[in-house]
């Protein structure tokens, strides 16, 4: 999993939707998971489904494995 690629996918969809960042973060109870992995510190997939579900898009679309949002959802 590339992190820098899950936070840049992260970001453009919560634009897209008119999210900012800390809006996201907070609504899903994870405050310092962008944080966290911008310092390597790789997410638990708890933390993972949890934005997932948030932006109704696959796990695998978060972590850049398929570039359709509705695989595997």
């Amino acid at each position: 999993m590339n992190i820098e690629q899950m936070i840049d996918i992260i970001d453009d969809i919560a634009k897209q939707r008119g999210i900012s960042r800390h809006k996201l973060l907070q609504d899903c109870g994870v405050k310092n998971y962008v944080s966290n992995l911008s310092i390597g510190r790789l997410p638990n997939i708890a933390t993972v489904a949890k934005i997932a579900d948030y932006l109704n898009v696959s796990i695998d679309y978060l972590a850049g494995r398929t570039e359709n949002p509705n695989v595997n959802q």
